[in-house]
Parts: structure tokens; sequence; C-alpha cells
């Protein structure tokens, strides 16, 4: 009887036969569940992505390039400047064709208007040529009036070189004739546009003064050097001269030259 209630009765998966072997049955066509662990999970890397800790390379800006964008605008700025100067020439060209000066003498007589008197070393060395030079030069023009040469008040040794009233008067016409052109050029701009011109005009005359100051320094530094020379070969000249003297009074005498 035991045995066939046994039997009878159903299984309900205890059994020393079924216990741990039930599961794994069931299971066996179901997709295996992934154990989950502490931590964000990680994400599939690309083939192209830096390794961790890796630091990308900052790649350095091209300078080439700036500098020959920089060329360029400069290229066409200085070609816009060469065309303001043929059309402001129209106006200049009055005063200055009514007048009988030369490239050279006009120079001398606008670099006196705004250097002042001046020495005619000083003036050589502006134009790049020799005192001899500059000497003829500056003749001529004293022949037509427009300067004249004077005494320096704190050296008597230099003669400086200065405009006549007449001279200032013929540079004078000439500037304000090519400002009026220019004032009546800007008077077509926006006022926009005119407030940055003025913007740039600033930062242009800024430069210019930084490079004035550079060539000023230079410009005094070679006429230290030039005196220095000038004083070198003077005192050499000087001391052959002596030497020479000496020389030949020995040989008139007899006695031998002095050493000192």
């Amino acid at each position: 009887m035991n045995d066939s209630a046994a039997e009878r009765r159903p299984r309900t998966g205890t059994g020393p036969e079924e216990g741990p072997y039930a599961s794994r049955e069931v299971s066996r066509d179901a997709a295996p569940e992934t154990p989950r662990t502490s931590g964000p999970r990680p994400r599939a890397g690309r083939a192209d992505a830096p390794a961790a800790g890796a630091v990308e390379a900052t790649p350095e800006p091209d300078t080439s390039e700036e500098e020959a964008e920089r060329g360029s605008i400069i290229t066409r700025l200085a070609d816009l400047q060469r065309s303001l100067g043929r059309f402001f020439a129209r106006d200049r060209s009055m005063p200055l064709m009514a007048s009988t000066l030369t490239m050279q003498q006009f120079k001398v007589v606008m670099f006196l208007t705004f250097a002042g008197p001046t020495s005619g070393q000083e003036l050589a060395r502006h134009l790049g040529v020799g005192l001899a030079t500059v000497t003829g030069i500056v003749d001529r023009v004293v022949a037509q009036g427009l300067v004249t040469r004077h005494e320096d008040p704190h050296d008597r040794r230099v003669r400086l070189v200065e405009l006549t009233e007449a001279g200032r008067r013929l540079t004078s016409e000439i500037i304000e004739a090519g400002t009026g052109g220019y004032v009546r050029l800007l008077r077509r701009l926006d006022t926009e546009t005119l407030r940055t011109m003025e913007t740039v005009m600033r930062k242009i005359e800024d430069a210019m003064r930084e490079l004035h100051a550079e060539e000023t320094v230079t410009d005094a530094v070679n006429g230290v050097i030039d005196d220095i020379s000038s004083d070198v070969s003077s005192g050499v000249a000087a001391h052959a001269a002596e030497a020479t003297e000496a020389t030949e009074e020995s040989a008139a005498t007899g006695r031998l030259p002095d050493p000192g």
C-alpha cells in the first residue's frame, strides 16, 4: 500500500533525483542572465579613439599663412596710398609748379619746414649726399630767397640753414593745397567710417612715433660716430703736421726732433 501511495503522490521537485538539477533543466532554453557588478558598464571603444590617459597634441598655428596674408594686405594698402598720392598731387602741383625748385632743393625746403634751422652736415646726412653737394644745393635755394644761412648762437663754428618768410609761405601753400583735397575726400565718407578711420590713424601715428624715435637714436649714434671720426682725423692731421714741421726744423738745424 505504501508503494502504491507513493506512486500516486505527485512529484514536487523536492526529491533527491530532482532537487539540484531541476532548475538547470528548466533554464536550459532561456538566455543566461549576465551578473551585475558595481560601477558603470564599459562602453565599446572606437578604433580611432585615443587610449585612456593619452594627451592629444594641439596643432601649432600656421604662421606662414598669416604672414602671407599680412604681406598681401600691406601691398594693397601701399597701392592705395600711391593712388591717393597721385590724386592729392593734382592739388599740390599748382603752388609747387609755380616754383623753380628741383627735387633736391624741394627736399631741403620741406625738411627745414619740419626740422627747423639745420646744419649743412645734418642736411647732407638726411639727403644721403656729401657736404659739398649740399652746399651747392643750398646756394641755389638761397639765390631764390627761400632759405638763409646764419651762425649757430650756441656754436659759432656751425652755420645753420633756415627758411625765410618766402620759404615758409611756399611750403604752407603746398601743404594746405594737399590738406584741402584730403578734407573734401573725407566729407564723402559716412560717420561710422570716419570713426573707424580715426582709430586706425591713431594707431598709425603711434607706430610712426615709435619708428621716428628709433631713427632719431640711430641718427644720434651715427652723428656721435661722425664727430669722433672727424675729431680723430683732425687730431691725426695736426699731429702729422707738427711731426713734419719738427722734422724740417731738425733738418735745418741739425738737431734731433723732440720725442715729446
